[in-house]
């Protein structure tokens, strides 16, 4: 699965899965176009790539921002000529939202904040939108191209809000986090949207998937991860390169017959 010569953009690509996303296109000879608004983890991203001397591109970039997209794609363009894949990894975060403390992004659905609600639906859905609109545009000037928008399990079932709660019989003492509606909406979405452009732009061999990852270990608590795990039949979560081999295919000519279809990787979760 060759990804040679491949420029493949990653949105959100500082990010947990976009960072394991650009690694594993560079192991597989493609060339990573990074962009993300996160300052911090861009640079060390950057740091990272720059000691192993490797090919890539990195842009500080607002998703809603469309002036600067095209401005982005123009300068690819100039110098790659094409782009080969996009894959649309950034999404609403508790992180992303810390400079505005007076929206809780976790709070119960009965006192859910509007604000935080839209905001949260504009960034997940606008940003997408943006984004397929304008790399996909160029796509099709190229009759060419595979798109892989990352939605999610809970975009296809409902969370299961019991692995959030307390549980005195269970002696687990619950998390101060959980899965608000604004997020499984969003994915849900994004999977009719990847439906929607796979057959509008299928007749210029432009291939729109999406992937529907469940949950990505990443130094959560320890009850939490044995709460969600007792609902896997893999019993684990899975590690955040686990997604890869999924990117590859779909970015590969492995997949060309391969097109509307969101691929669920959950450990089986969704399978009960």
């Amino acid at each position: 699965m060759d990804l040679k010569k491949k420029i493949v953009i990653i949105t959100g690509g500082a990010g947990l899965l976009g960072s394991e996303f650009a690694k594993s296109i560079i192991e597989f000879n493609g060339i990573p176009i990074i962009l993300d608004n996160d300052v911090k983890a861009l640079t060390k991203l950057k740091n990272f790539f720059k000691k192993k001397k490797l090919k890539i591109d990195f842009f500080e970039c607002d998703l809603l921002n469309e002036k600067n997209l095209i401005k982005i794609s123009k300068d690819l363009i100039k110098k790659y000529k094409k782009i080969d894949c996009l894959i649309n990894t950034a999404s609403q975060t508790k992180s992303s939202m810390e400079n505005e403390k007076h929206y809780d992004f976790f709070e119960d659905f009965e006192k859910y904040n509007l604000k935080t609600f839209q905001k949260s639906i504009e960034y997940n859905l606008s940003s997408i939108f943006l984004t397929n609109k304008i790399f996909g545009t160029l796509m099709k000037k190229n009759r060419s191209g595979s798109i892989i928008n990352i939605a999610s399990d809970v975009g296809v079932v409902s969370p299961d809000h019991r692995i959030y709660k307390k549980n005195i019989k269970l002696n687990y003492k619950g998390v101060n986090f959980n899965t608000p509606l604004s997020y499984a909406m969003s994915k849900a979405a994004i999977i009719n949207l990847t439906k929607y452009l796979s057959t509008y732009w299928a007749p210029y061999n432009i291939r729109v998937n999406s992937i529907s990852p469940s949950g990505i270990s990443n130094n959560h608590d320890k009850k939490f991860v044995e709460m969600l795990s007792n609902r896997i039949p893999l019993n684990r979560m899975a590690n955040k390169n686990e997604i890869n081999g999924a990117i590859i295919f779909l970015c590969s000519h492995y997949s060309s017959y391969i097109t509307g279809h969101n691929l669920i990787i959950d450990g089986g979760k969704t399978a009960w």
